[in-house]
């Protein structure tokens, strides 16, 4: 396809009635909280003694492209092991806890995870120096998400005869996407009942969870977080709560929070609140009338989410359009740029699939578009864009193709 058509297309696409969002860490990282490296050189920083051990022990038993997240999942495999022992206890390296040592070893983790993304915290890059947000000095920011919502809800929308809502689906921790919409006075839910102080109950019907473009109520958003939040807590008899932050009722365990690391969470999906977020994830991905699912921020490190995706797309009948926006990373050069060099593996496989699907995935670089292969739309030498990123995608929703820059 040519340049003229694949932009229109893009713009086409983000104006159909029915579309869901899948978000990851990247839309977070100018608002003052950092990707996942950062985030795992800053746990390792705020860890003491035994547990600043552990940490190292475990983080350098893994491949090298390991972060946090994986040293969680490794920590849970390690506690089931633990679990099962005669003596409850599991050697890793040269190491030998308990279940209750990995088990709190687990919670701090987590409870550095929670603050870090709650109060900000920026490392430092190129000429900026690093930036540590506290209590007191917050450097968390929700203007780049407000920009983001207005321009979807607004001149993207405005023109809609048929307005279904928008569901949002993110893998992140942090409360930006969910407090820009209640600024912007954009109705939405959650899947929770109450305030700032909530339960888990996504089959009140005027929530509308388990059919995620439904407008009834005046719902105009959902949003599905996928790997919880640094709100959510498990309490008496596994109800989960939205606990406001500061209260010290109910009192819960650091251990309760709800975040999940990801080589686990075949088996938390199994069970709310993760089932029904994951089977309202299936439900939008599976469009019998056209729809669009647009990726922003997500670097397709999550098996689980991604074999969903794929799934959906090969599925007979199915008419989702996938519009993913990426950074593509440098190529070796020798016009290898044309053949997608520097796309994430999983988004070059289906682009180069074998099937009619692969004409429903659409990715959008700052060096490319590419549609249904890895050939590049953009004429060679054309200028690189910024509409990859969650500010120039917000200026893309805003002005259109032709205008983001």
């Amino acid at each position: 396809m040519e340049r003229e058509g694949c932009l229109k297309q893009i713009d086409e696409l983000l104006n159909l009635p029915q579309q869901s969002w899948l978000l990851g860490a990247g839309i977070s990282k100018e608002a003052g909280i950092p990707l996942m490296y950062p985030l795992t050189k800053r746990v390792e920083n705020l860890l003491k003694d035994q547990d600043l051990s552990d940490y190292r022990e475990l983080l350098g038993s893994l491949p090298e492209s390991a972060h946090v997240e994986h040293v969680l999942s490794h920590i849970g495999d390690l506690l089931a092991i633990a679990a099962r022992s005669k003596d409850k206890k599991v050697v890793f390296g040269k190491m030998k806890r308990t279940h209750d040592d990995l088990k709190a070893l687990h919670a701090r983790i987590q409870s550095i995870i929670r603050d870090t993304m709650r109060w900000g915290y920026s490392p430092a890059e190129n000429e900026r120096a690093e930036r540590v947000g506290t209590a007191n000095t917050p450097i968390v920011v929700v203007d780049h998400h407000m920009a983001f919502a207005k321009a979807l809800f607004g001149a993207r929308r405005a023109g809609l005869d048929r307005r279904s809502a928008i569901a949002f689906f993110t893998i992140n921790y942090d409360t930006l996407l969910e407090d820009a919409l209640a600024l912007l006075k954009i109705s939405a839910t959650d899947g929770f009942s109450g305030g700032s102080m909530a339960y888990w109950d996504p089959l009140r019907p005027e929530h509308g969870f388990s059919t995620p473009f439904s407008s009834d109520c005046g719902i105009q958003a959902r949003v599905y977080k996928l790997h919880g939040s640094i709100d959510w807590f498990v309490h008496e008899e596994d109800t989960v709560v939205r606990l406001r932050e500061g209260a010290g009722y109910p009192v819960v365990q650091p251990e309760r929070l709800l975040i999940y690391p990801q080589a686990t969470k075949y088996r938390v999906t199994q069970r709310d609140p993760f089932a029904a977020l994951f089977a309202a994830f299936r439900s939008a991905l599976n469009s019998t009338s056209p729809g669009l699912l647009c990726i922003c921020g997500y670097s397709f490190g999550d098996e689980h989410v991604n074999e969903e995706i794929e799934r959906a797309l090969k599925q007979r009948g199915n008419e989702l359009t996938v519009l993913a926006f990426v950074r593509q990373a440098s190529g070796s050069g020798g016009g290898t740029e044309a053949e997608g060099d520097g796309l994430p593996s999983v988004l070059a496989n289906w682009l180069n699939g074998d099937g009619s699907w692969k004409e429903r995935v659409i990715v959008v670089s700052n060096r490319g578009v590419y549609h249904g292969s890895t050939k590049n739309c953009l004429p060679a030498g054309e200028r690189e864009h910024s509409w990859w990123s969650f500010d120039g995608l917000t200026r893309l929703l805003e002005r259109g193709p032709e205008g983001q820059q």
